[in-house]
């Protein structure tokens, strides 16, 4: 009789016919406050539903288990007109394993896909706890968030409000994180692995950005990835952590990774108040771009209008 297998990066068990496709691991991370769990949630709700038609991919969880999580972080938004705790639901910090294919023609792409989200404070000092370097340690992409509370400039804070995280300090940390993990590359000890920056709640940027921002427009919806749209966003929020006087998070980055992009989304479309979700449910804008890059880079998507 044989055992199911464990996970090297978490330590948990894996479900029935996960070495069937090539498994690739994203480790979601931010610091306290950011809306990683509310990210987690509408990201792979708009990966089954919306995204899934649009792009003709279908993710279904492995196991039960995955398929009880996900509805731990959906059920809240989406049918409860909660916004989900500040902390991790029970569960939560377990991996949420799918298969995610993609059908063009008569051939298919699939692979695990498997979304981790770190339940580390980012913000807080201390070492790190052993689950969270083992996730690190095995990562095949990072998807770091920052709250633009936290970002000089970005949005005008309540008075009396500090920061709760020091933005560049948090991408260090991780950085750091990731090469202790074994995520650097022999050239100069940059981290090899894919990592997307995402600044979160974009809806409460939106009101400070030019009409002609990229930013404000949708991305177009079709079957393969949009390059151009890519590199507009990702020059867009360049300029704009220099004009927050946040560049030096772009110079760790350019320093510290090989293959990094920028991307700014809001998961909820519009902001809360208080623990009730916005009428009518999540409305997200862009939330599904850190995903959709890392697809790419996974070999899942096409450029747009190129099929291999």
């Amino acid at each position: 009789m044989t055992s199911r297998p464990h996970c090297g990066r978490c330590g948990e068990r894996l479900p029935e016919g996960y070495l069937q496709d090539r498994a690739r691991v994203v480790v979601l991370a931010g610091p306290a406050g950011s809306g990683l769990s509310t990210f987690t949630a509408v990201a792979l709700h708009e990966l089954r539903h919306r995204l899934g038609e649009e792009l003709g991919m279908a993710l279904l969880p492995c196991d039960d288990r995955t398929a009880t999580d996900v509805r731990r972080y959906e059920q809240p938004l989406y049918e409860d007109a909660h916004l989900l705790p500040a902390a991790l639901p029970s569960g939560a910090s377990r991996p949420l394993v799918h298969r995610l294919s993609r059908r063009t023609g008569r051939r298919e792409r699939a692979l695990t896909f498997v979304l981790l989200e770190t339940s580390e404070r980012w913000s807080a000092g201390g070492d790190p706890a052993e689950g969270v370097q083992r996730s690190l340690a095995g990562a095949d992409a990072i998807v770091l968030l920052l709250d633009p509370r936290d970002l000089t400039g970005a949005v005008s804070r309540p008075a009396g409000r500090p920061p709760t995280a020091d933005s560049a300090q948090v991408v260090e940390r991780v950085l750091d994180r990731l090469r202790t993990a074994g995520a650097g590359h022999p050239d100069g000890g940059r981290i090899a692995i894919p990592v997307a920056v995402a600044v979160a709640k974009l809806d409460l940027v939106a009101p400070q950005l030019p009409p002609n921002s990229p930013l404000h427009r949708r991305r177009s919806p079709g079957p393969g990835f949009d390059g151009v749209d890519r590199s507009a966003v990702d020059t867009e929020l360049r300029a704009l952590l220099t004009l927050w006087q946040s560049d030096g998070i772009d110079q760790r980055l350019r320093e510290g990774c090989a293959d990094y992009q920028l991307f700014a989304f809001s998961a909820l479309g519009r902001a809360p108040r208080g623990d009730a979700a916005p009428p009518g449910g999540p409305r997200p804008h862009r939330v599904e771009d850190p995903l959709l890059w890392l697809l790419y880079r996974f070999g899942l998507l096409d450029h747009a209008g190129r099929e291999r």
